[in-house]
C-alpha cells in the first residue's frame, strides 16, 4: 500500500470531522496482504472492540477477505451496530454483515483511494448523507429497460467478481426478492458474462426483481460497451427482470456512496434508497 497515499486519506477522514484510530495491522506487509491473516483479523477485532468507534472504513479494496471469513468473530462484531464502508473485494464482507445482522453497510470511498485522491462534489455529498442518515439518497441513472413500475427490494451485491468467487460457498450472497447492484473493472466482456452464468447455473438470480448496474471498465481494450453488459445481463437474469444502467458508483469516478441493504426502487432515472423500520442503523454526525 503506498503510504503516502494512506496517510492522504486519514487527513481526509479528519476533514470530514472523524477522530481517526487506526488499525493495529494498518502498515504491515506480509506478501500481498497488510500482514498475516492473524495479523489482519487482530487488527479487525480490535476495532470492533472499540465501542466507541461509529465506523470503519477500509484502506483499500480487501485483497484477501475471503481468507478471512470463517474466522471473523461475528459474535463480537455484532455487538456494536456500526457503519463499514468500502466496496470491491471487499463485497463478500460487506454483505454478510447486511445478510447476517440487518445492518446496513455502506459501498462508498475507501482511505487510500477515492479519499487520498480528493472527493468530488458528489462524491462527498452521498457519503455525507448517507453517514448522517439523510434519507431518501436518489441516485441518478443514465438509463433502463423493462418494467420498474412496482418493482422493490433490498439493495444487495457489489463487485461482480466477487459475487461469483463466494458462490457454492457458506459466504454467497442470498439475492432472491433484492434489487441487484452489480459493477466491476479490468473484465472484458467474455468474463463477465461467465461469471453472470455462473450464477445464474448456480441459482443465485432466481427470484432477483431488478437489476442495477455501477461502472463496468473493461480491459484495456475497452470491451465491453454499456449494451453488451446490458444485453449479458438480461440473458442471465431473465427478459422479465428489468436493468438499470449507468449507476454512478465503483471503480470509476465518480464513485457515489450507496446503502447496501437498504430499500431500493428505480422511479424514471432515479435510484431511491430508503430504510424499512426494522433496518438497524448508527447514524454519524
Amino acid at each position: 500500500m503506498d503510504g503516502a497515499l494512506l496517510e492522504c486519506g486519514i487527513s481526509a477522514l479528519a476533514d470530514l470531522g472523524f477522530e481517526v484510530v487506526r488499525a493495529t495491522n494498518l502498515k504491515r506487509r506480509q506478501g500481498l496482504f497488510a500482514g498475516t491473516d492473524d495479523e489482519r483479523l487482530d487488527g479487525l477485532h480490535g476495532l470492533l472492540d472499540d465501542s466507541s468507534l461509529d465506523a470503519v472504513f477500509f484502506a483499500r479494496g480487501g485483497h484477501g477477505v475471503l481468507r478471512l471469513l470463517p474466522a471473523i468473530d461475528w459474535d463480537r462484531l455484532a455487538r456494536r451496530p456500526r457503519w463499514f464502508i468500502g466496496y470491491s473485494d471487499l463485497t463478500p464482507l460487506l454483505m454478510q454483515v447486511v445478510t447476517r445482522l440487518g445492518w446496513l453497510t455502506l459501498h462508498g470511498p475507501m482511505v487510500a483511494g477515492e479519499l487520498a485522491r480528493g472527493l468530488d462534489a458528489e462524491e462527498a455529498l452521498s457519503l455525507r448523507s448517507a453517514l448522517a442518515g439523510e434519507w431518501p439518497l436518489e441516485i441518478p441513472l443514465a438509463g433502463t429497460s423493462g418494467a420498474w413500475r412496482g418493482v422493490e427490494g433490498r439493495l444487495l451485491g457489489g463487485c461482480l467478481s466477487l459475487l461469483a468467487a463466494t458462490t457454492g460457498t457458506p459466504w454467497a450472497v442470498p439475492m432472491a426478492d433484492s434489487v441487484l447492484f452489480l459493477e466491476d473493472v479490468g473484465e472484458p466482456l467474455y468474463r463477465v458474462d461467465r461469471m453472470l452464468q455462473q450464477l445464474r447455473l448456480a441459482g443465485a438470480l432466481v427470484r432477483v426483481r431488478g437489476v442495477v448496474l455501477g461502472a463496468f471498465d473493461g480491459a484495456s481494450q475497452g470491451e465491453g460497451s454499456v449494451a453488451e453488459i446490458v444485453a449479458a445481463v438480461g440473458q442471465a437474469v431473465g427478459s422479465e427482470v428489468p436493468i438499470a444502467w449507468g449507476c454512478p458508483s465503483g471503480h470509476r469516478r465518480p464513485n457515489v456512496t450507496l446503502a447496501l441493504g437498504a430499500q431500493a426502487r428505480v422511479e424514471g432515472t432515479r435510484l431511491k434508497l430508503g430504510i424499512e423500520p426494522s433496518s438497524r442503523l448508527v447514524s454519524v454526525p
